[in-house]
């Protein structure tokens, strides 16, 4: 998922659709808070499993891929 396209605006990748549920983290803090420097979505464990935004250019595990 990402917001690269249009800020605040999370769809999901390839596809830019537009996402339809979001569950963003609340603590340690409110999520999402990189602004346009953020523009990747991640789950984090240390985040209770809840969506954070995060800069593209980290590498994370993928939940699943398109074959």
């Amino acid at each position: 998922m990402r917001d690269e396209v249009t800020e605040d605006l999370w769809t999901h990748f390839p596809s830019e659709t537009p996402m339809t549920f979001l569950d963003w983290a609340t603590s340690p803090n409110l999520q999402p808070n990189g602004g346009i420097e953020a523009n990747c979505g991640a789950y984090w464990e240390t985040h209770g499993y809840h969506m954070v935004d995060e800069n593209c250019t980290r590498n994370f595990t993928p939940i699943c891929e398109k074959p």
